[in-house]
């Protein structure tokens, strides 16, 4: 089946376990969110992806966005994890929604979110002040249930874009494969 994708916040009808996050890259920590997601198939969730069309950080920043997947590329990894429905959102259309509100209109609203699965690193929210700890509090206001996913480790240090992204300015190949492997 091929996955669903909105670039406007379309009403889900179907209860979802959403996934979220940019995921540049789709790297092994990626990887282990998305699974994650795509497990609660089982259940009769929806495997959903609520990400954006352009780095939230490139555009806080005003820095010069280095992407690491094209977005084609980022929907074939996401759908061959097993995600059903994907969500690009324009980020500066909820940068400004506090944490409540981005949990009440998007994700339990919209999403129809049941269950929600995020980083150890997520924040959200206006001004990216709240983290994953924030999600999961806000969250049981609305029944929805949070996984925050612990940080992989390569050579003893988080996988990160920013990991990948020196890697690839580097050339090192090596950590290149082993951050992005499936």
């Amino acid at each position: 089946m091929k996955m669903k994708i909105y670039n406007t916040l379309e009403k889900q009808v179907s209860p979802t376990a959403v996934a979220l996050g940019y995921f540049d890259g789709v790297h092994i920590g990626h990887q282990k969110v998305l699974k994650k997601t795509a497990k609660f198939k089982k259940e009769g969730l929806i495997p959903t992806v609520f990400t954006f069309s352009s780095n939230p950080k490139s555009e806080i920043m005003k820095i010069p966005e280095k992407k690491i997947f094209s977005m084609d590329e980022k929907q074939n990894a996401m759908q061959n994890l097993g995600i059903e429905i994907m969500y690009v959102t324009d980020f500066s259309k909820i940068k400004n929604m506090s944490a409540e509100q981005f949990v009440r209109e998007v994700l339990f609203k919209t999403l129809n979110a049941k269950v929600v699965i995020c980083g150890f690193n997520y924040h959200f929210g206006a001004g990216g002040l709240a983290d994953a700890t924030d999600l999961k509090r806000i969250c049981l206001d609305y029944g929805i249930t949070t996984k925050i996913v612990n940080p992989v480790l390569f050579n003893k240090s988080p996988v990160s874009s920013t990991r990948i992204r020196k890697a690839l300015m580097e050339g090192n190949t090596f950590e290149l494969q082993n951050m992005l492997r499936k």
